[in-house]
């Protein structure tokens, strides 16, 4: 019997930029009503864009990825606003995790390392569930997250609109 290969969870590095941008494309042509910008569009930004977004542009900024081997298998991040008055709040953006790793813990290890990560620079974390979506609510409120409100029709796909909730951690 194979030994199956450990699930490793690191920071992204600009190397790991094709495999990003793929995987980000996959999941949005998936469920495009969890993500905030339509797969044509991420694609069309190429790899460059993706190395800047794992460069970050504000300390803080990370991308993490979980790793079967050499393969990335799921991703999670955290973004700092440039506003003066917002740097303390950090979010959480862009978690998912191929289907055959569902059930496991990649996706509570990658979100582990955001939120451990978060804690050392910002306040807060913030985030976004879609409403309707009850395994992802459970699973981040099962991590410690709050909800503190719902936001109306944040994404339009296919003509309809779909909600979401507002997560929250605050470390203070």
């Amino acid at each position: 019997m194979q030994t199956p290969v450990p699930l490793a969870i690191r920071r992204l590095v600009e190397a790991d930029a094709p495999a990003f941008l793929a995987m980000r494309v996959a999941a949005i042509v998936e469920n495009p009503q969890y993500f905030g910008s339509p797969a044509a569009e991420e694609e069309a930004a190429g790899v460059a864009e993706f190395a800047a977004r794992i460069r970050g542009k504000q300390d803080g900024d990370a991308v993490f990825g979980a790793f079967r081997g050499e393969v990335l298998v799921g991703i999670a991040a955290m973004f700092r606003p440039a506003s003066g008055t917002m740097k303390h709040r950090g979010t959480l953006w862009g978690v998912h995790v191929e289907p055959g790793e569902r059930g496991g813990d990649a996706a509570e290890r990658l979100v582990r390392a955001v939120i451990d990560h978060a804690r050392c620079h910002v306040d807060v974390l913030t985030g976004h569930v879609t409403v309707g979506n009850a395994r992802a609510r459970r699973f981040y409120e099962r991590l410690g997250f709050d909800f503190s409100g719902v936001e109306r029709k944040i994404f339009k796909v296919g003509g309809r609109h779909y909600d979401q909730e507002i997560l929250l951690m605050d470390f203070t």
